[in-house]
């Protein structure tokens, strides 16, 4: 499925959900060179399929890691749990995407492959709170400090992207969620996405890591709680 995965899965978002995106200007932060984080909110395992595959249709590239010194502006190389490994047909979709596997208890591995994708002008998509223990309001939840580390690391925009209603979808276990994201191809729930105004470097450069880590959770926050209204 290399080369095809980033229209598979444009293709599984379109026919799971109905999509509202919000806030594409914010997009224009990205077309200048050099490396760029996403960071999004995360409610269910199956909320990839909906963001990876809405940049896909918005123009980024989603087939693997790019070439040295990586000339797209819009590479995209997603973050997501090593869990997905584990079933065939999302092994084979996540493998030719170029997704960074992560393990939830371990994830020095992870931070590695992403710093070096950084390195490599690609555009690093992650999910901050590590998994999907979500609280009563879905709302975003504390992070784990990979994403501030790698943002202090990098001269770089931030881009916060949020989504409400995701776990229409499906929630649970990674098989028990892909199942009822397959069953709503009948009855599509509708998704809203925002995307938030960026972080740029400029805004955390004199703070500390735990300082750049709270506020870059509060924007994420922030563009949730946008993104909750248009619900």
């Amino acid at each position: 499925m290399r080369g095809k995965p980033g229209s598979f899965l444009a293709m599984l978002a379109r026919r799971l959900t109905k999509i509202e995106i919000h806030g594409q200007e914010n997009l224009a932060v990205l077309e200048r060179p050099g490396p760029a984080m996403i960071v999004v909110n995360h409610t269910t395992v199956v909320d990839v399929v909906v963001v990876v595959g809405t940049l896909h249709k918005l123009g980024f590239t989603v087939d693997g890691p790019c070439e040295t010194n990586c000339p797209h502006r819009r590479h995209l190389r997603p973050v997501g749990t090593s869990d997905m490994w584990n079933f065939p047909l999302a092994k084979q979709i996540v493998t030719g995407s170029g997704i960074i596997p992560t393990d939830q208890h371990d994830g020095r591995s992870a931070y590695r492959a992403a710093r070096a994708a950084l390195k490599n002008n690609e555009v690093v998509l992650m999910y901050p709170e590590g998994d999907v223990k979500i609280n009563s309001e879905a709302s975003p939840r504390s992070w784990r400090p990979g994403a501030a580390a790698m943002a202090k690391s990098f001269a770089m925009p931030i881009l916060p992207i949020a989504h409400h209603d995701t776990r229409k979808l499906g929630s649970g276990s990674v098989w028990r969620s892909i199942l009822q994201a397959l069953s709503k191809v009948f009855h599509r729930p509708t998704i809203h996405m925002l995307i938030g105004a960026p972080v740029l470097a400029s805004e955390i450069a004199s703070l500390s890591l735990q300082a750049t880590n709270d506020y870059l959770e509060a924007k994420l926050t922030e563009t949730w709680l946008q993104v909750k209204a248009f619900s």
